[in-house]
């Protein structure tokens, strides 16, 4: 799967889900998967092998609070309205000055 560019591979989970499986189009083989409308928008085809599914196991929440994989892989809805909560440091003078900020997505 194609990630934006702004997502380093190794931070984001190799796999997301739970999907229902909605057909079995060869036993053992291949399966067709529900999709979020998100996910299908974004080119993602419904049908996997076999080999690219995995048994569902939850979140460690202790370790990861709250995460879900669309926040992750940026393909959850997009929000309307975007903010900086706070600036948490910056490098430099002038024009060529870099903010660190934490968003703030209007929650």
């Amino acid at each position: 799967m194609k990630l934006p560019k702004s997502h380093a591979r190794k931070l984001t989970p190799k796999y997301i889900g739970p999907f229902k499986i909605v057909e079995t189009i060869e036993k053992g083989a291949t399966y067709k998967l529900q999709l979020s409308r998100e996910m299908l928008k974004h080119g993602i085809h419904p049908a996997f092998h076999a080999s690219l599914l995995r048994e569902y196991v939850p979140n460690d929440d202790a370790r990861f609070p709250g995460r879900q994989w669309h926040q992750v892989l940026g393909l959850g809805e997009r929000p309307t309205h975007v903010q900086v909560r706070r600036i948490v440091t910056h490098f430099g003078q002038g024009p060529e000055a870099q903010f660190e900020v934490q968003w703030s997505t209007g929650d």
